[in-house]
């Protein structure tokens, strides 16, 4: 916990200081992804669009609150540029985290599937969607909603779950 307490106030004195920039990350980023999923089915098929981006999505995101109901895990105390959430659910590990690298992995297979290699559009699909998954996680921790752990624990579970998802489908 102390090395936790020790990183996020690190990050909050080093990256923090546009505290309306992290707000809006950690309220708002999340719908980017929402509307990039629902872009996606100019791409492919209902069905297709439904089994690989909808229901593995969903899959991680439920994934994720099920093993914050069995850690139970409070969140941090202090919530600096007073922030506040719009709902009370656990922090380990981050919901947050969890659905922005879940949606980065299954954006970016169904980039590198469906796009053309020669517009060179799949390996930019790529960078942006896990540049922005980075973005989300940062922001948890820097308005102090999460702990470090909780960002890196929800990621990696967003990233393999999605990960197994891809090899599966």
């Amino acid at each position: 916990m102390k090395f936790d307490q020790t990183v996020a106030i690190y990050l909050r004195r080093h990256l923090g200081k546009a505290p309306r920039v992290w707000n809006w990350l950690a309220r708002y980023a999340m719908y980017i992804y929402v509307i990039a999923v629902f872009a996606s089915l100019a791409l492919v098929s209902v069905s297709n669009w439904l089994a690989h981006l909808l229901l593995p999505a969903a899959a991680c995101y439920v994934a994720t609150l099920l093993v914050q109901i069995v850690i139970r895990r409070p969140r941090p105390n202090a919530l600096p540029h007073g922030f506040k959430l719009w709902i009370h659910t656990y922090s380990f590990p981050s919901a947050h985290a969890s659905a922005s690298f879940a949606c980065a992995v299954l954006l970016s297979a169904l980039a590198f599937a469906v796009l053309p290699t020669s517009l060179g559009l799949a390996p930019v699909v790529l960078i942006v969607s896990f540049a922005l998954a980075i973005m989300i996680a940062l922001s948890r921790i820097i308005v102090g909603v999460h702990y470090p752990s909780d960002v890196i624990a929800g990621s990696l579970l967003g990233t393999v779950l999605a990960g197994v998802f891809v090899l599966f489908l």
